[in-house]
């Protein structure tokens, strides 16, 4: 994942690119949201419709033999519902623990945070009684999963605008209601619960959460699973309305009616008794579809196309994605697990080495043995789709930051992209104040294909 660009850049960006592209041409496409933002060539030259590259491929021809997406969805599942396997914790104190021992960062604008305030969240933790419990808990709505029991955002520099700069380094991820958890631990105020999940283990405001029985457990797992297609699904409860977006599973409610067209998914609630509970809610047809999803590009195209564009968010941050989840939860539908971040993502599967090539070897290579829509392309801190080819050369889908460039003094600012695209290996080359001529293609590492027909 791109770090941070500084808020020099911001300045410079709100003077000098209001044409969208800076040193580009106007783009084509409509303004970037955002001063800040820029648009390279490579999102000018590159269609940015995935069903582009799908018609290029086969579209309706699986990627996975029913049996190996079989044995992928099973492996899925065995780590999605592992929390409630679990009879215990197995995170270590003294790793829950570092974080809390000095003070970092800024809380917003260029306030610090202090010694004071975070012995203060130290305390609310009760580390010294951690873990102080074992229970299986399930997600009643969409909840980040956070480094400390706060809100609060850490950021590295000051800060004075947070989607400016949205890297706040106390969030891990944010985690689609319907997830399985187990409770580990609780704050002494009991607003925060530490839990392990199928992706990390942080604390999850306790309001979030709702404790599972033995008897909910069977019912919820055993029941075929249904994915969501699409974004900021609204969920009709009597509490108010729940978000769903890709990257959620649910249950199918078989023994509803269903009109045509439709299906009724179990929405996890919190009961009468405070343990969960589940309540029926219809979905139309764009909505979700019965998971496994076939995995096609035709299909993979229509779930990645409801992506493009999107800000970036590192770690969920304000419910948006960065370039792994956006990969992770891609994945999502179709059945196969991804870790949480990029480097252990680019260590999945079948791994074929990049370093020590010529940007213009790890074009051949990738073209070569990389499967559109199923393979992944990996440098330290970066994860990206593999979708096919334009004009002869690799095409990939990707969440990121921006392009580290120079500006005055600072060697570390950033051309800021801050959403999905579809590009080249080499996006922002044409720029003239590129840090040391170095694009992306030169940090890769690894092509790698998650599953592949066996």
């Amino acid at each position: 994942m791109p770090r941070r660009h500084s808020l020099l850049l911001i300045c410079l960006c709100f003077c000098l690119l209001a044409a969208c592209g800076g040193r580009q041409k106007p783009s084509r496409e409509v303004c970037p949201p955002a001063p800040w933002m820029g648009t390279l060539e490579d999102q000018r030259r590159f269609p940015q419709d995935l069903a582009v590259y799908a018609r290029k491929n086969s579209p309706d021809k699986p990627l996975l033999s029913p049996a190996e997406q079989s044995v992928q969805s099973a492996r899925f599942q065995s780590i999605f519902f592992g929390p409630w396997n679990m009879t215990r914790g197995s995170v270590r104190k003294r790793d829950v623990a570092a974080i809390f021992k000095k003070a970092r960062g800024y809380r917003h604008g260029n306030v610090r945070w202090t010694q004071e305030e975070w012995d203060g969240l130290a305390r609310n933790a009760d580390l010294a009684n951690f873990p102080s419990g074992s229970q299986p808990a399930i997600t009643l709505r969409n909840t980040n999963l956070r480094e400390m029991p706060t809100a609060e955002a850490r950021f590295s520099e000051p800060t004075p605008d947070p989607r400016a700069n949205p890297f706040d380094y106390i969030q891990y991820s944010l985690l689609p209601v319907g997830t399985p958890v187990r409770i580990v631990h609780t704050s002494l105020d009991s607003r925060w619960h530490y839990v392990e999940c199928p992706v990390a283990g942080g604390w999850v405001s306790a309001g979030d959460l709702a404790a599972v029985s033995p008897e909910f457990v069977r019912s919820y797992r055993s029941a075929p699973l249904a994915a969501l297609l699409r974004d900021k699904v609204g969920l009709p409860l009597p509490s108010g309305t729940v978000t769903a977006n890709i990257g959620t599973l649910l249950p199918l409610h078989a023994a509803a009616p269903t009109a045509q067209g439709h299906m009724h998914v179990q929405v996890p609630v919190r009961g009468a008794d405070g343990m969960a509970a589940t309540l029926s809610v219809q979905l139309a047809a764009a909505d979700a579809a019965r998971w496994p999803v076939p995995m096609t590009a035709a299909n993979a195209a229509r779930v990645g196309n409801v992506m493009m564009h999107q800000p970036y968010g590192w770690g969920g941050m304000f419910g948006e994605r960065d370039c792994s989840a956006l990969t992770r939860e891609f994945f999502t539908p179709f059945g196969i697990w991804l870790p949480r971040n990029s480097s252990a993502q680019a260590r999945i599967g079948a791994i074929v080495p990049l370093e020590g090539m010529s940007t213009e070897e790890k074009e051949n290579l990738i073209v070569r043995n990389g499967i559109p829509f199923l393979s992944l392309v990996g440098m330290r801190g970066h994860i990206m789709l593999y979708v096919g080819t334009h004009k002869g050369r690799p095409a990939v889908f990707h969440n990121f930051w921006g392009v580290r460039t120079t500006e005055g003094g600072n060697d570390n600012a950033r051309f800021v992209i801050g959403r999905t695209a579809v590009t080249s290996i080499t996006p922002g080359r044409e720029l003239k104040n590129l840090y040391q001529d170095t694009t992306l293609a030169d940090r890769l590492r690894t092509l790698s294909t998650p599953a592949e027909n066996r």
